[in-house]
């Protein structure tokens, strides 16, 4: 089966994308430069400029896909040809993304991320139809639903098939009726106007203004040739108290306006959705974003807080899988809740999604011998910094010992950010999940499962053996590999973190994997 016919204009139109730049300075920035780069790199940019079309033409007239017994195929090459093979079940990740392009034409756009590492690790729809797409869609989530209906028969109790007819009637309609549960979505969140002003303030999305506002300055030098006609205007409205507080008040309403703005397009019909088997995540008003997993394939889970949302009170969840995201265009990458969620209803959701995650609000902190620790070990970074400070010292401002006040100020800013991690870093175990909190200015709280943990490591140097303290790692799934590390935690805790991973044989299930 062959790719939709758009995918040719599709190309063409990113491939114009890209080259516009060089295009700009080859010939119009440089255009009278004979420096050897610009020059043959103007032969080279005609060669690709001719080139490229003719590629994405053959490419899409060779290259053909198909599906059967649950499986991708897909045919690529030009001259030499292969067939790569994708299962359903190696699909980690669903990701749905109409530009203004594909709404221009009504289209849009879908890939199945998998946890393979490469070139060839997802397979990717760059134009279909909207049914299409959800036909594709459909057609691997019912996969999903069908090996997630087997599991669930295969822990039922035996002793249940030798109940009466009148009992078995009863359980298959209770079956019936919770399979058409599972296929439902329920909706947790979608943000109000109260939300999007919050986005709109701890996104810094205002700040969007400083850029316009130069951009009108250079207008109006342009407009008023005399430089001294600028210079009165700024005067006029400098020496009037009410005129000066007026444009500060209207250019704070423009700013926040322009923030809510930007932040209504980027986060506008938000939603996030959930059946049994599957998160939703939807996202975008211009261009439209849908991010969709499978709740099992969930390693962990992310909780970051940078000192601004933690003003707020606010908090962005991430959900960690082994998939290798085929983008890193913000605009694809929607594998997060909802970046500014309030604290608390950020914990409920992640209950609500994955009910077997829970967050606990208490767990073991730090010595305070870790305190020392950190204290007493030197910062090479600093160190190094403030060489070449000295080295290359130059008066900033006018001061001209400039350099060791910057390498107070650094000095500073490492040793408040440690003691920070201090005071926020904590950890604990609780049945069959890991849950640590680490960070200074930027709070950091990540859960996993144990049958998710693919490798720990327990490490001690000199220093930590003599003061009873080690270093704890652990390691998810994911591309690239997901670790974590705790220092300094009591040895005591990390030999009861050492001996309760090693009880996760008991909950490791094999999944039956085909190349």
């Amino acid at each position: 089966m062959r790719y939709h016919p758009l995918t040719i204009l599709y190309q063409m139109y990113q491939f114009v994308k890209n080259i516009l730049v060089f295009a700009l300075l080859l010939f119009f920035v440089k255009a009278g430069s004979e420096f050897w780069v610009f020059e043959y790199g103007r032969y080279v940019f005609v060669f690709v400029l001719i080139w490229r079309p003719i590629h994405i033409v053959i490419s899409w007239l060779k290259e053909t896909y198909e599906w059967e017994d649950h499986t991708f195929y897909l045919h690529k090459g030009i001259f030499v040809r292969k067939t790569e093979t994708i299962p359903f079940s190696n699909i980690q990740n669903i990701t749905r993304h109409t530009t203004l392009f594909h709404k221009l034409f009504g289209m849009t756009s879908i890939t199945f991320e998998t946890a393979m590492d490469g070139d060839d690790d997802a397979v990717v729809f760059q134009v279909v139809t909207e049914k299409q797409a959800e036909d594709l869609r459909q057609l691997v989530e019912k996969d999903a639903n069908l090996n997630h209906h087997i599991h669930q028969q295969e822990e039922e109790n035996v002793s249940e098939e030798e109940t009466n007819k009148e009992s078995t009637h009863d359980a298959n309609v209770q079956t019936d009726h919770q399979n058409v549960t599972e296929d439902q979505s329920v909706i947790h969140f979608r943000p109000n106007k109260k939300d999007t002003l919050k986005a709109s303030m701890t996104s810094l999305s205002f700040l969007a203004f400083v850029p316009i506002l130069f951009g009108v300055i250079d207008y109006l030098q342009v407009l008023f040739s005399d430089r001294f006609e600028i210079e009165g205007m700024f005067r006029l409205l400098s020496n009037g108290r009410w005129m000066t507080a007026i444009v500060i008040v209207i250019a704070v309403i423009v700013a926040v306006i322009i923030g809510m703005v930007k932040t209504v397009i980027q986060y506008g019909r938000y939603e996030i959705a959930s059946n049994a088997t599957h998160i939703f995540i939807r996202k975008g008003l211009l261009e439209e974003s849908e991010f969709s997993i499978e709740k099992k394939k969930v390693q962990a889970l992310e909780v970051k807080q940078p000192l601004l949302k933690r003003l707020f009170g606010l908090a962005e969840v991430k959900l960690v899988s082994s998939s290798n995201p085929s983008g890193t265009d913000e605009q694809t990458n929607v594998n997060a809740l909802y970046p500014f969620l309030p604290i608390r209803q950020a914990y409920q959701m992640i209950h609500e999604l994955l009910p077997e995650y829970q967050v606990y609000e208490t767990m073991q902190r730090l010595p305070k011998k870790s305190l020392w620790v950190r204290l007493f070990t030197p910062s090479w970074f600093w160190i190094i910094v403030t060489i070449g400070l000295f080295i290359f010292r130059r008066p900033i401002f006018g001061i001209e010992q400039a350099w060791w006040m910057l390498s107070l100020l650094l000095f500073a800013y490492i040793y408040l950010n440690r003691c920070l991690d201090y005071i926020h870093t904590s950890c604990s175990i609780k049945d069959d999940q890991f849950q640590l909190r680490k960070g200074g200015l930027t709070t950091y709280l990540f859960i996993t499962k144990r049958s998710k943990v693919i490798e720990i490591a327990v490490q001690q140097n000199r220093l930590q053996r003599l003061l009873d303290i080690a270093t704890i790692t652990t390691t998810n799934r994911s591309q690239p590999v997901h670790t974590e590390t705790i220092n300094d935690v009591p040895y005591g805790f990390a030999d009861e973190f050492r001996t309760w991973y090693r009880n996760r044989y008991h909950e490791i299930q094999l999944e039956k994997m085909t190349s």
